[in-house]
């Protein structure tokens, strides 16, 4: 076994036995919450509920879309629609490996998109890539956008004398990723390489490509306040785009399976932070877990098995063994 894979078996096993303990320790106090949780969940709003599918399952074409734009840059001229199936598939690695929401499942889109469609590997990566580095663009405007809305935002949890600001926590983000690029400095330089070099083939579809990222993530925002709408919890648009900048970070974490209980805490110690009850802010992450993890997951389970998807993953990793 490889060192990172039993660092990160380590980790979980850590996490799985810290949630049991907690729940053991605190049991009396927790099981009047889950029933109040579940009194809350069965006055759930069935027609907001079904909203936030349908803006999910849209948000998915809208992914597949915005790889089409790209690929067609490179003279692969794919349907939209035959691309679903993909990205269905890598949110189900994604989900099921703890690969973060970058690893896993785009790794595995390349080698799916090879075996269906012809398209190379490299090719396949230069357009993941593009979308990747598009998508940045909506993601620091809603960043600069949490930070102009909370900027007094402080963590709580952290002793007086270290509390952090927003600006703060930004600038720990910042220096964060600037630290990743000094130590990561070759392979980021290669990767800016392959911009450059591309620039010519890609930069017809920027304008696509970005419009395309701004749509899913404005879905993104309308799927979350359906949930809320569907509990009958009002929550503020910045909060709403907190949230889902939080999902998308805590999700990067290699740490978990989609990760699992990484962002189930985050999001209720957001909300609970907000003046949430707990109850409240349980069955709001509840619901948006069926949806962006469950029933996401069902469908990519059912793609990957009808289309063979399960054998190229397979062979994949029997391929990194040997």
């Amino acid at each position: 076994m490889k060192m990172g894979t039993l660092v990160k078996a380590i980790v979980v096993l850590l996490l799985l036995t810290a949630g049991v303990f907690l729940v053991r320790s605190y049991w009396i106090n927790i099981a009047p919450i889950l029933k109040e949780v579940l009194s809350t969940l069965r006055e759930t709003r069935l027609r907001y509920v079904f909203l936030a599918i349908s803006v999910y399952l849209l948000s998915v074409y809208l992914f597949s879309v915005r790889w089409q734009q790209v690929l067609s840059c490179i003279g692969y001229d794919l349907k939209a629609t035959s691309l679903v199936p993909i990205y269905f598939g890598a949110v189900f690695i994604n989900n099921v490996t703890p690969g973060g929401n970058m690893a896993g499942g785009e790794s595995f889109r390349i080698l799916w998109a090879n075996k269906l469609f012809g398209i190379s590997y490299t090719n396949a990566f230069k357009t993941i890539f593009f979308e990747r580095l598009v998508e940045a663009i909506p993601v620091a405007f809603l960043s600069i956008y949490i930070l102009d809305s909370f900027p007094s935002l402080e963590v709580r949890f952290l002793p007086h004398s270290l509390t952090l600001r927003t600006i703060h926590l930004f600038f720990l983000v910042f220096l964060a990723a600037v630290i990743l690029i000094l130590v990561f400095r070759a392979k980021f330089v290669s990767l800016v390489k392959i911009v450059q070099q591309n620039w010519n083939q890609f930069k017809k579809s920027l304008i696509p490509v970005l419009l395309l990222s701004c749509g899913v993530w404005v879905l993104d925002v309308i799927r979350l306040k359906s949930v809320a709408l569907a509990l009958n919890i009002h929550l503020s648009l910045s909060l709403i785009i907190t949230i889902s900048i939080l999902s998308f970070l805590l999700g990067a974490l290699p740490l978990t399976p989609g990760g699992l209980g990484i962002i189930e805490g985050g999001l209720i110690s957001l909300l609970l932070y907000f003046g949430l009850s707990l109850a409240s802010a349980s069955s709001f992450v509840l619901l948006e877990r069926f949806i962006s993890y469950g029933i996401s997951s069902i469908i990519g389970f059912l793609y990957l098995s009808y289309y063979g998807g399960f054998k190229i993953w397979k062979k994949s990793k029997e391929e990194k063994l040997n």
